[in-house]
C-alpha cells in the first residue's frame, strides 16, 4: 500500500484540470467531471489511434484524480478548499516587523505633508494679501491716470500732443526694442523660435525643481513619483500658458502702439471722427462696450481728441470688472481731405494675464485700420 503524500495539495490546479475556477461548488465539480469523461471516452472518438487512446487515458486519469481529491475535501470540510499555505512563525514575525516599519514611515510622511500643507496655506494667504494690495494699487493708479489725463485735456496743447504720443510709445524702451527684433521680416522668426525654446527649457527646469522639492520626502514610493510627475507637467503647462500668453499680450500692445503713431489718413477730420466712433460702437467684448469719457473738438471741426474706456471681467458679466482698457485718439487736419491721426492704449489688468485686454486692443486696432484705410 503506497504511503500517504504529505505535500500540500494545489487545489487550484485541480480545479483547472476540471475546467473550473477555484472555489467552485461540489455540484459544479461533478457536472464538469461527467462532461469531460464523456469527451475523453474512447467510444466518442470516430477513428481512435493508439497514441490518441493513450493520451485520452492519461487525461481521464488526471481528471478522475482531481475529482476524487476535490470531493474528498468537500466531504470533510463542506467548503471550497484553499491552496494557500500558512506562514511560519518567523515569516509572520518578519511580516509584522515590516508592517510596523511601514506604519512608522507613514506617520513621518504624514507629519511632513501636514507641515508642507500648513506652509502652503500660509503662502497662499500671503499671496492673497499681496493680490489685494496690488488690486487696490491698480485702482489708485487708474484714478491718478484719469485725473492726469483730465488735467492734460483741460490745458490745450495741440502743438505738443503728437510729441506726448511718441513719448508714451517710447516709454517701454526695452519691450519695444525686443519686439521690434521679433517682428523683423528677415530674422524675426528665428529669434521668436529661439526665445520660445529657451523659455520652454527654463519652465521645464523650474517645474522639475519645484516638484522635486515638494515631493522629495515621498519620492521613493511609486505614488510619490507619480504625484511628482503630475505636478511637474501641470506646472509646465501652466507656465507655458502664462508665459506665452504674457508674451503674446506684450507683442499685441507693442504692435498697437506702433500702429497708433501719428500717420496720415486720406479722410477729412469729421469723417475720421465718425469712423472712429463707429468702430468703438461695434467693438463689444465680454458683455461690455466702449464708453466715451471725454471729447474735445475745435469749433471748425479741424481737430478733435477723445478718450474712451472699456471696463470688463473675462468669463463673467456680473463679477467685479477689474480689467480696464483706455483708448485715446487725437487728430488734426493737415490738408484737403487729409488728417493726421494718432492714438494709443493703456491697460489696467493683472500683469500675469493680459490676454483679454490685449484681445480688446487688437480687435479695435484692426477695425480702425480697416475703417480708416490705413493698415499697418
Amino acid at each position: 500500500m503506497p504511503g500517504r503524500d504529505y505535500r500540500p495539495v494545489d487545489y487550484d490546479r485541480l480545479y483547472y484540470r476540471l475546467d473550473l475556477e477555484p472555489g467552485a461548488s461540489e455540484a459544479d465539480i461533478k457536472h464538469h467531471y461527467r462532461h469531460l469523461a464523456q469527451i475523453l471516452h474512447p467510444d466518442k472518438w470516430r477513428h481512435p489511434t493508439a497514441a490518441s487512446m493513450r493520451w485520452a487515458d492519461d487525461q481521464f486519469k488526471r481528471v478522475k484524480e482531481a475529482r476524487e481529491l476535490l470531493e474528498a475535501y468537500w466531504s470533510v470540510h463542506h467548503a471550497p478548499p484553499v491552496s494557500r499555505s500558512a506562514l511560519s512563525v518567523a515569516q509572520a514575525e518578519e511580516l509584522h516587523a515590516q508592517m510596523q516599519a511601514l506604519l512608522a514611515q507613514r506617520e513621518r510622511v504624514r507629519a511632513e505633508l501636514d507641515g508642507l500643507r500648513d506652509e502652503r496655506t500660509r503662502t497662499l494667504d500671503e499671496i492673497q494679501r499681496m493680490r489685494t494690495e496690488r488690486d487696490s494699487l491698480h485702482g489708485e493708479l487708474a484714478g491718478l491716470r484719469d485725473e492726469a489725463d483730465a488735467a492734460q485735456e483741460d490745458e490745450p496743447q495741440a502743438a505738443t500732443e503728437p510729441q506726448s504720443v511718441d513719448t508714451r510709445a517710447r516709454s517701454g524702451g526695452v519691450r519695444d526694442f525686443l519686439f521690434a527684433k521679433f517682428d523683423d521680416p528677415s530674422r524675426g522668426w528665428l529669434l521668436t523660435l529661439s526665445a520660445s525654446v529657451f523659455v520652454c527649457v527654463v519652465i521645464f527646469v523650474a517645474a522639475h525643481w519645484i516638484a522635486g522639492l515638494l515631493f522629495a520626502p515621498i519620492a521613493r514610493f511609486e505614488v510619490g513619483r507619480w504625484l511628482m510627475h503630475i505636478l511637474q507637467w501641470v506646472l509646465v503647462a501652466g507656465g507655458v500658458v502664462l508665459t506665452f500668453g504674457w508674451g503674446w499680450s506684450q507683442r499685441t500692445l507693442f504692435r498697437a502702439g506702433r500702429a497708433g503713431r501719428e500717420h496720415p489718413v486720406a479722410l477729412p477730420a469729421d469723417e475720421t471722427l465718425r469712423r472712429v466712433s463707429a468702430a468703438l460702437r461695434h467693438e463689444a467684448h465680454y458683455g461690455a462696450e466702449w464708453s466715451v469719457e471725454s471729447y474735445d473738438a475745435a469749433p471748425d471741426e479741424t481737430q478733435f481728441a477723445l478718450r474712451a474706456v472699456m471696463r470688463f471681467s473675462p468669463g463673467s458679466q456680473t463679477a467685479t470688472r477689474r480689467h480696464m482698457v483706455a483708448f485715446r485718439c487725437r487728430a488734426h487736419t493737415t490738408g484737403a481731405a487729409q488728417t493726421a491721426l494718432a492714438y494709443d492704449f493703456s491697460v489696467a489688468a493683472p500683469t500675469w494675464w493680459l490676454v483679454p485686454a490685449a484681445r480688446v486692443v487688437r480687435d479695435l486696432r484692426k477695425r480702425l485700420d480697416a475703417d480708416l484705410g490705413a493698415p499697418r
